[in-house]
């Protein structure tokens, strides 16, 4: 078993969503309906997939120029990310990422799968035009930010999406910031991009993890979790905000992994996808988890529920 906060979140939205893509969605499997749960879940809808093509161009273009000190362009990550975007939608649209043999390996930084090509929509002039829109603001907000560039350009060691992972009651817990970089030899520094419109949530839990991620991982022996500056960056929205940590929030990062783990082995201990009884496991709360699933379909046939249940409304334990 592996744990991420992204599984957790997963488990925690609806415990049939989070079986469905842990333990049901294989690429390898024979089985056409294990095979078919790993293409859904795939699938991501515009808001996210424009976030997806920044955090490439991020971990990339503008990695790149980071570690050879050169000047960030916002027009060349522009059209880095323009030329990307388009790549990805034509692969999308042709439905490529359902051919035969296909995997991410193969197709390379094109794979992608979008929930409205999948839905038989069409890329359109107007979602071009929006893209276009949110590469340019995302771009300009970034170099608009001038104290925040001073700090990553004075670091060394950068590295975007390192896998920092550590063992917790024996099994492996896994987080990805975005960007880590070092001051000094005691210093780190670590970014979460974000891409998002709306007023968001509470993303301090999430920065705490990657601090107790990083004290843990071995990478750096000695560190302390006061010498960690973590920064939330929302590129769309154009802000910045710092969050500092200390031993005691990363000893209550420590405790909420350690519980969710506990809470997650009750879930997967001995679950096969062969024998899997779902009316073990406890659905959504909220419609809107539903009504944003990309395995709603295949959960409501498994459910013996009418496919064309789309807006069913699910409490805990039971879907009408």
């Amino acid at each position: 078993m592996k744990w991420s906060y992204s599984s957790h979140n997963a488990m925690r939205r609806c415990q049939l969503q989070f079986v469905f893509g842990q333990v049901i969605a294989s690429h390898n499997a024979r089985d056409p309906e294990r095979h078919e749960t790993y293409l859904l879940k795939q699938l991501q809808r515009l808001p996210a997939w424009r976030g997806s093509v920044v955090h490439k161009v991020l971990a990339t273009v503008f990695l790149d120029d980071l570690r050879h000190g050169r000047e960030i362009s916002e027009v060349a990550l522009y059209r880095a990310a323009q030329e990307l975007a388009r790549k990805r939608l034509t692969f999308s649209q042709a439905g490529k990422y359902r051919q035969p043999g296909m995997t991410k390996a193969r197709a390379g930084d094109g794979y992608s799968a979008l929930w409205e090509h999948e839905q038989g929509r069409a890329t359109t002039s107007a979602d071009l035009a929006e893209l276009d829109g949110v590469l340019a603001a995302c771009f300009g907000n970034l170099l608009s930010q001038a104290e925040l560039l001073r700090e990553l350009r004075s670091g060394y060691g950068h590295r975007a999406e390192p896998p920092l992972s550590f063992l917790l009651d024996g099994v492996s817990v896994k987080a990805v910031p975005d960007l880590l970089l070092l001051q000094s030899d005691v210093e780190l520094t670590i970014v979460d991009w974000k891409v998002g419109e709306s007023g968001g949530g509470d993303y301090s839990r999430q920065l705490a993890l990657y601090g107790l991620a990083a004290t843990r991982c071995g990478w750096w022996p000695g560190l302390r979790a006061e010498d960690i500056r973590l920064y939330e960056v929302n590129l769309l929205k154009n802000s910045v905000i710092e969050h500092r940590i200390g031993t005691d929030v990363v000893e209550e990062a420590e405790d909420f992994v350690y519980g969710s783990i506990v809470e997650m082995r009750g879930l997967l201990e001995g679950a096969r996808a062969e024998d899997l009884d779902l009316s073990d496991y406890d659905v959504a709360r909220s419609p809107g988890t539903c009504a944003l699933c990309n395995f709603r379909s295949m959960c409501a046939a498994r459910l013996e529920l009418p496919e064309a249940h789309p807006v069913a409304e699910p409490i805990q334990g039971r879907m009408f």
